[in-house]
């Protein structure tokens, strides 16, 4: 990690970095590098320049001969170094093509096969969750309403809501109970 710190040391203009990078041995930050080599770049373009107005312009001839002497140089120049056709073979024919048939067949098996497995379990999960609500939830709430109707049906016979019927009711009850005591003594 140290040797990647000092090789970004001239990114930096934090001075610890490059007191860092200096310690480590490793040469400092040189600003006329740079400038060198910022200009050689641009001789090299304006050389391009000019060889290429002098090939074109003033002696169209030069590229011609050239080409005579050097005819397999000349046919990789002039097919742009084939990097057209290596493009065309690798991507286009390659990927675009083949390639896309993989990939229809990828699209085809296992994203239509994850796609149509989600929709296959959610409708299996719908199934089996209202399969579980109607016999299991509403079934016992039936059950449970069922148990409390038929336990309640002795006592609606009792409960007609006539006070006649309340007042009758303790009557009888208070001669049941009167005899029970009278009896049983």
């Amino acid at each position: 990690m140290r040797l990647f710190e000092a090789w970004l040391a001239p990114v930096f203009a934090n001075e610890s970095v490059h007191a860092a990078a200096e310690e480590a041995g490793h040469a400092s930050h040189d600003v006329g590098l740079e400038w060198f080599l910022m200009l050689v770049s641009i001789a090299i373009a304006v050389a391009g320049i000019f060889v290429a107005r002098v090939f074109y312009h003033i002696k169209p001839e030069i590229p011609e001969s050239l080409g005579a002497k050097f005819p397999r140089g000349h046919k990789v120049l002039l097919n742009k170094w084939y990097l057209d056709e290596i493009y065309d073979f690798l991507f286009v024919n390659g990927l675009g093509k083949g390639g896309g048939r993989v990939l229809g067949a990828f699209d085809r098996n296992v994203i239509d096969g994850a796609v149509n497995g989600a929709g296959w379990i959610t409708r299996f999960s719908a199934v089996v969750s209202m399969w579980w609500d109607t016999w299991i939830i509403d079934g016992a709430v039936r059950l449970s309403s069922f148990l409390v109707k038929v336990a309640s049906y002795p006592v609606r016979i009792l409960q007609t809501g006539q006070v006649q019927s309340y007042a009758l009711f303790i009557v009888v009850g208070a001669i049941v109970f009167f005899g029970y005591y009278m009896v049983g003594r």
